[in-house]
């Protein structure tokens, strides 16, 4: 008792010490009463001192946080389960009020102090900036809004030169030389097409002399004036747009003239009201703008022996695919995403996929199919000799290697868009990352309400006879489609 009330007054001058000492001795192991009746009453004695010490003990540990019991304890079992819950609850003194007594009867709540202030930033392993619009008071993260944004085109000066593109064959040049004549004479655009397009114009409609057109050396320079292009066709038509233009790209609408036309939302029918809210979309009438969706690319380089091959630089818009080509073998390709090795594929081959593409040959591969403004690249193996190998999605920023191990027992092949195709021999490899310069695609609505159309009207997407009600089963369910 006396040590427990020597431990108590050092506790109250604050001597971490007197913590230590009194926890020994409430822990130690206490002498056994002697069991001759002479020692009974003295029995009696040492248990009350024994309780009154330990009720003292008790009452003080009560008012001790569980830091401050682990900070002063030095010995006993007590210390011993302290130290195997310290990393749990150590800075539990510092989360949550302890009451105290202020000598009124009364209960006071510590004061804490001011919370530390922190910031986030932006990095890519190699630098970093600051990225501070997520941080509220700078004390906590706080999203403003969404991470991605409907955007909307509006002209500050405008639009002088469109392109007009087409699929091949002469079956839509009426069709071309109809919206060709409504940019001429009605929106006062000059009108560019593609030198083979040139020469049929030429031979069927002489009378037509408002067309330009480019050769192979101005393909470099187009996208320095051309102000947007026209695609009349089916998706071909728009990828055959994208690698047209490997850098900046000016925005696209196409009108709905092939077979499947998932990113064709515009109808014919409808070209010169939609070619006039284009036209028009001035400044400083924004809210007469035309809704865009920005389609992410992906920029793909090949390497032969860890060396960039000049002329080899591709600018996809669906998939970059590597397979086993005509080979009999099993394809072997190690995928490293900023040279560290995430897996190996073995199987026909893998996609990378940008969320446009994931409706092309990723759906096919039994990919996710992912909204186009979802940042995000598509890792899709197509049939991997493996039960638990599993398409995932990668975000923006990843940087992928996928390269031909030297002990190969065959090369591989890739292919952009399903075209260029490249042989890759053992050692050889490509590297993937977003690029810099989007698809901008003119909505018919917005891009939502677009892709969900598309994905009715080209894929079926959860077509079913709708259930009836009850008692109303002879009649024939309904097909529910969107409007």
């Amino acid at each position: 008792v006396a040590w427990a009330r020597r431990g108590e007054e050092k506790l109250e001058r604050g001597g971490a010490c007197g913590v230590s000492e009194m926890v020994w001795t409430m822990t130690r192991r206490w002498p056994c009463p002697s069991s001759s009746p002479a020692s009974s009453s003295a029995s009696g004695d040492a248990s009350q001192r024994r309780g009154e010490a330990r009720s003292l003990w008790k009452a003080r540990r009560s008012h001790l946080t569980h830091g401050e019991r682990c900070e002063g304890s030095g010995r006993g079992s007590w210390s011993g389960s302290c130290r195997t819950r310290r990393h749990h609850v150590s800075c539990s003194s510092s989360l949550s009020p302890t009451p105290s007594s202020n000598g009124l009867g009364g209960v006071e709540k510590r004061k804490f102090q001011e919370k530390a202030k922190f910031q986030l930033c932006r990095t890519d392993g190699f630098t970093c900036e600051t990225e501070s619009q997520h941080v509220a008071e700078g004390s906590f993260v706080k999203f403003d809004g969404p991470a991605t944004q409907n955007h909307m085109l509006v002209w500050k000066s405008c639009p002088k030169t469109v392109l007009v593109l087409k699929k091949r064959g002469t079956a839509l040049l009426p069709k071309l030389t109809e919206v060709a004549r409504h940019l001429w004479y009605e929106q006062n655009l000059q009108v560019v097409v593609e030198p083979e397009v040139a020469g049929e114009l030429e031979s069927l409609h002489p009378d037509l002399d408002f067309f330009e057109t480019f050769d192979e050396r101005d393909v470099a320079k187009l996208h320095e004036f051309v102000d947007f292009i026209v695609c009349l066709g089916g998706d071909g038509v728009v990828l055959h747009a994208s690698n047209l233009f490997p850098k900046a790209m000016p925005p696209v609408i196409s009108f709905h003239l092939g077979s499947l036309g998932f990113l064709t939302n515009h109808k014919h029918e409808d070209h010169q009201l939609d070619l006039s809210n284009m036209c028009n979309s001035c400044y400083p009438t924004p809210l007469s703008g035309v809704f865009v969706t920005l389609r992410m690319r992906l920029s793909v380089q090949v390497l032969r022996k860890g060396v960039p091959v000049p002329g080899k630089k591709f600018e996809v818009l669906n998939e970059v695919c590597v397979d086993r080509g005509s080979n009999s073998y099993l394809c072997m390709i190690e995928c490293y995403e900023r040279n560290r090795l995430i897996t190996k594929v073995q199987g026909d081959g893998v996609l990378l996929s940008t969320p446009t593409g994931s409706t092309a040959y990723s759906v096919s591969a039994g990919g996710s199919i992912v909204h186009p403004s979802v940042p995000a690249i598509l890792f899709t193996p197509v049939c991997p000799h493996s039960l638990s190998f599993r398409p995932v999605l990668l975000p923006d920023s990843a940087e992928l290697e996928l390269k031909v191990p030297e002990r190969a027992r065959s090369t591989a092949w890739v292919s952009f868009d399903g075209k260029n195709k490249e042989e890759l021999l053992q050692g050889d490899s490509i590297t993937v990352r977003m690029s810099d310069y989007p698809m901008p695609s003119i909505n018919k609505t917005d891009e939502t309400d677009d892709w969900f159309k598309s994905l009715v009207r080209c894929l079926r997407w959860n077509e079913r006879l709708e259930q009836t009600p009850f008692g109303d089963e002879e009649e024939e369910g309904s097909t529910y489609t969107l409007p």
